[in-house]
């Protein structure tokens, strides 16, 4: 790769300093031994299906991984569930180890880490439809920093909706619609 560098003159001084878009990508190896934090919220609405009723609510989500040696990953998920007018409707706590790059049964589907181009990408599968979560590695004066999207996918060729079994009631629900209202992401070294 080719970068440009621009020079800064100071009294007899000069500097060079890189283009900052010019940065080699993060790799897999460099986050070794870092401890990933990432939230976000979204405000929903699903319909419940054995009553056919639908409901909006906010889901806040806690992801943690914890980056090991030999392609390891390990996850800890938070959710929380509130109704619009504040009341927790339930939560829970879910971990799993994982290799990259290798599929792994999932709550009710199939989920996969795959790291590509400074990006950590958790694919996750429903009954239908499914949810890419994208952890977007860069490097900062002090470390590493991220940023998180959390976008769920509506599958063709079905109905539209994304198809799961609650965690909070295990009834069947439809997920209509899932919009991400805020993220946060943070990286620590162990």
């Amino acid at each position: 790769m080719h970068c440009k560098s621009y020079s800064i003159f100071f009294a007899a001084a000069v500097s060079t300093l890189p283009t900052l878009a010019c940065a080699e990508p993060v790799t897999f190896e460099e986050l070794e031994n870092h401890r990933v934090t990432a939230s976000f919220v979204y405000a929903r609405t699903i319909r419940r299906m054995e009553e056919n009723r639908i409901v909006k609510n906010e889901q806040r989500s806690t992801i943690t991984l914890t980056i090991r040696p030999e392609n390891r990953i390990h996850q800890e998920a938070k959710v929380q569930v509130v109704t619009l007018n504040g009341r927790e409707i339930g939560n829970f706590t879910g971990n799993i180890s994982a290799e990259l790059n290798t599929p792994r049964q999932w709550r009710n589907g199939d989920m996969v880490f795959v790291f590509e181009q400074g990006n950590l990408i958790r694919l996750q599968t429903f009954d239908t439809g499914g949810r890419k979560i994208t952890f977007a590695f860069k490097r900062g004066p002090s470390g590493y920093t991220c940023t998180v999207d959390a976008p769920f996918s509506k599958e063709e060729g079905t109905s539209g909706a994304i198809s799961t079994t609650s965690r909070l009631s295990n009834q069947r629900i439809e997920i209509l619609a899932a919009t991400l209202k805020n993220s946060s992401c943070h990286v620590l070294k162990l």
